[in-house]
């Protein structure tokens, strides 16, 4: 009796774990701005004609699952705005923000390796 207790107990674990985790489609507007947390004066647009547009945008559409749920405040990194969402960028993550209102609330967040995105997280050293 206290095996199939157990196995109940990990099966709905698993499940309850397996269900935090969203899968969303991001779609970048055809213009996006770019706003830097190192130079808050300093604003770049970007279109589909631009490097790191299609890098980032690639990296939306390869990375639609595993997004958790978050609330937080995450410092530092580039904030991309697109539409209604803001789309921030920081050393280790890809936090997505809520700005259908006043003051935009971070939503959603993934894990990203160190190396991913080099570019994006770079872009204020190169323009």
């Amino acid at each position: 009796m206290s095996i199939n207790v157990s196995r109940i107990f990990i099966i709905l674990s698993v499940l309850i774990l397996a269900s935090c985790s969203e899968t969303l489609n991001i779609q970048l507007d055809p213009e996006v701005t770019v706003f830097l947390s190192k130079d808050s004066e300093k604003t770049i647009r970007l279109t589909p004609k631009d490097k790191e547009y299609t890098i980032l945008n690639e990296w939306l559409n390869e990375s639609r699952s595993d997004w958790n749920s978050t609330s937080g405040r995450y410092p530092s990194g580039v904030y991309v705005q697109s539409g209604n969402y803001g789309i921030q960028v920081t050393k280790r993550h890809v936090i997505l923000y809520d700005t259908n209102r006043p003051d935009p609330k971070a939503i959603y967040i993934q894990k990203i390796g160190k190396d991913e995105l080099s570019v994006i997280k770079n872009i204020g050293l190169s323009r």
